[in-house]
């Protein structure tokens, strides 16, 4: 079980895993939007904005790490399994990226 403070609801792993692919679109939406606007900005804005891109992250992250733990419980198959572990990646990359923007604005 998937307890979300966002979301305000307790999700099971199929649930979890239904909602990820419908609102995965929305996530890298609003995440590319934060990053590309920190990736352009410096000071304050671009910590401003990497602190958004993070608040975007979050919800997407913890969906995707616990469907990553719960893979053998829900059988996925290997195109599945792949585009979770590929935004796994994408995900921790970016996570990293903007807090390295936070403690060095000016960079």
């Amino acid at each position: 079980m998937l307890n979300s403070k966002r979301m305000a609801r307790t999700l099971t792993a199929k649930d979890a895993l239904s909602w990820y692919f419908k609102h995965r679109h929305v996530f890298a939406k609003r995440a590319c939007s934060s990053v590309n606007l920190a990736s352009v900005s410096y000071g304050i804005n671009r910590k401003i904005h990497a602190e958004y891109a993070l608040a975007a992250l979050s919800d997407p992250s913890r969906v995707n790490s616990f469907l990553l733990q719960q893979a053998d419980v829900l059988a996925l198959d290997t195109a599945t399994r792949s585009i979770l572990e590929n935004d796994a990646a994408e995900i921790s990359a970016l996570i990293a990226r903007m807090r390295a923007f936070i403690e060095k604005p000016w960079a």
